[in-house]
């Protein structure tokens, strides 16, 4: 049985020697350091850290609008985004919230029939404002094909960011998309050979709360060399098909954070701020840091006193998780871990 396998399926009450290594790898390869993330995105706040509102602002050039509704989305997540449907209030908009202290952002949006963020026309604006004002994009990019691989590149963007599903089946009966996992395949090559910054994101539970495709998209994603991988987590969101649906738990979504921290013992792994929040969150921070991760988003203030406990070092970003693999690239100076 192999690692993947082993984490996903063995009883977990027998994993404790897989969570020690896991930890090790933390302190050996990444010095025992944690990064905690606090886009503008969600308003955070905790006796901690309080975060910007406009630090890293998301914009969905799609406004509300997606093709495809997923199940689990329903475009709900649109609705909390600036919204540019054209490059000109695009470049408004970024200029506009520059001003405002914003110092990146995530561009975003819905998706077209053929499963991309129809970004071809925005990415041109990336570059001219990138040129103009020191600021880091990140780009959720969907099944890009060649063309807009191509404009990302030319475009200079600071990561690119996409789900990866692992089973045919999630992929059209909650993406409503007529593709299969092979999609995923080779939208990793079409990224990876022009040597973009590639963040893949794995929904744990995405298959009305089950875990289905799990394993194949963390195999797929070890086959590449991504920048960072995020885990994240179904949200049951009001309004959307799988609003009743319990999601995944805590002992589920540590199961793929500790399988993505064995097979890429030297890739930027995350918990993403796609998950349950409460105290469902509260025990998922819990057992991140026994799976060694590098970066937490929006973590709950118990994960403090925990890291306390460990000797992990913590430091806080106003960024998107996306960029973990900058900032420890940039080799930190330890001072700056001092929470």
């Amino acid at each position: 049985m192999g690692i993947i396998d082993t984490c996903l399926q063995q009883p977990f009450n027998t994993l404790a020697e897989l969570f020690d290594r896991a930890e090790e790898i933390l302190k050996q390869n990444f010095a025992n350091n944690i990064y905690l993330y606090a886009p503008g995105m969600v308003n955070y706040e905790t006796s901690y850290y309080k975060s910007s509102p406009f630090s890293f602002p998301a914009i969905s050039v799609t406004g509300r609008r997606c093709f495809l509704n997923c199940d689990h989305c329903g475009g709900k997540l649109l609705e909390s985004m600036f919204s540019a449907e054209s490059p000109d209030k695009l470049y408004t908009l970024m200029k506009r919230l520059v001003q405002k202290g914003a110092k990146g952002f995530l561009l975003s949006g819905g998706c077209n029939s053929q499963g991309y963020v129809p970004l071809e026309q925005f990415l041109p604006v990336v570059a001219k404002i990138k040129r103009e004002v020191s600021i880091e994009v990140v780009v959720h990019c969907g099944l890009a094909p060649s063309h807009v691989a191509d404009a990302l590149a030319e475009s200079g963007v600071d990561a690119v960011l996409l789900d990866i599903v692992g089973s045919d089946a999630t992929i059209k009966e909650v993406c409503h998309l007529d593709k299969c996992v092979d999609s995923f395949n080779h939208l990793l090559k079409t990224l990876s050979e022009r040597s973009l910054p590639v963040v893949p994101h794995i929904v744990v539970g995405m298959h009305y709360g089950m875990m289905l495709g799990e394993r194949y998209a963390l195999a797929l994603i070890s086959k590449y060399r991504p920048a960072a991988v995020v885990i994240v987590a179904l949200m049951p969101l009001e309004g959307t098909k799988m609003m009743h649906i319990a999601p995944p738990s805590p002992q589920d979504i540590a199961r793929v954070m500790l399988a993505a921290r064995l097979t890429m013992p030297n890739i930027p792994i995350v918990l993403g701020c796609a998950r349950p929040r409460g105290n469902h969150r509260v025990a998922t921070d819990a057992l991140a840091v026994r799976c060694g991760v590098n970066g937490i988003t929006y973590p709950s203030e118990s994960l403090f006193h925990i890291c306390t406990r460990r000797g992990i070092h913590l430091a806080f970003s106003e960024k998107c998780c996306g960029l973990i693999w900058r900032d420890i690239s940039s080799s930190i100076n330890r001072a700056e871990f001092s929470i």
